[in-house]
């Protein structure tokens, strides 16, 4: 048993050596990186990620192209009115990626961001994704500091914590051209697109982290059925994200 999984481990560790890019459970292979070298990205990356190594203990995921995607989608939401939010952020790799990559404090658009920053609230979990939260449990607890301070030169990023979608009252949140969700969770991310929908702009971006990962069924299945509801597709990504554009009234 041993011989056997020793042989499978080298056969892989051989072909991740024959890949350009390996990272985040996505491999590529003749594929161009120019957009996750591009130096600007590349910079504003690398600072996102040692804001939150202390966080991570040291060991901050990989996670390039799905933070090159948020930049994408950030960018077009520039040109659109309304604001950025994200719900689930811990200490902001994606977020301060983009912060950082369009040089937001300059931007005259306010960036929402939601969290407790202590841990997910059990009582809205399936059992899968209970079980997946204790598993993940301690990373997620008792960060709201370390937030704080990652996000301190961007007077216009707003950080609100509590638990969604009780936290959106009385936030004077008006039109939104870019939305990120990544709660973990199926039904505060349904109570959440259910409030905010109407106000996201058309054109305007909703992005999902979570939508495209094996293990997260339960999220799937509900966005699949709210976007169906609404006669909108979602582009599922191989980051694992899924991607909707919101379509002219």
């Amino acid at each position: 048993m041993a011989l056997g999984f020793l042989k499978l481990f080298r056969k892989d560790r051989q072909r991740r050596r024959r890949l350009d890019y390996y990272a985040d459970g996505l491999g590529l292979r003749g594929k161009s990186l120019a957009a996750i070298e591009e130096p600007g990205f590349r910079k504003a990356f690398d600072t996102a990620v040692e804001l939150n190594r202390e966080g991570w203990g040291g060991k901050v995921p990989d996670i390039r192209w799905r933070a090159h995607t948020a930049v994408w989608a950030a960018r077009h939401g520039l040109a659109l009115e309304g604001d950025f939010v994200e719900c689930g952020v811990y200490l902001g790799l994606l977020s301060l990626t983009i912060a950082h990559s369009l040089d937001f404090a300059r931007v005259p658009k306010r960036f929402w961001l939601f969290d407790t920053w202590d841990g997910l609230a059990e009582g809205a979990l399936t059992d899968q994704e209970k079980q997946r939260s204790d598993q993940a449990g301690w990373i997620y607890r008792g960060v709201y500091e370390l937030a704080a301070r990652n996000f301190a030169p961007f007077p216009n990023v707003t950080l609100v914590r509590g638990t969604l979608p009780q936290s959106l009252e009385g936030q004077p949140i008006g039109k939104i051209a870019y939305l990120s969700m990544d709660l973990n969770s199926a039904a505060p991310e349904e109570a959440v697109i259910r409030t905010l929908w109407d106000r996201i702009t058309p054109g305007g971006v909703v992005l999902l982290d979570d939508y495209g990962w094996t293990g997260f069924d339960d999220q799937r299945r509900m966005w699949d059925g709210f976007a169906a509801g609404r006669g909108v597709p979602i582009l599922s990504l191989p980051t694992g994200q899924g991607l909707i554009l919101k379509p002219p009234a």
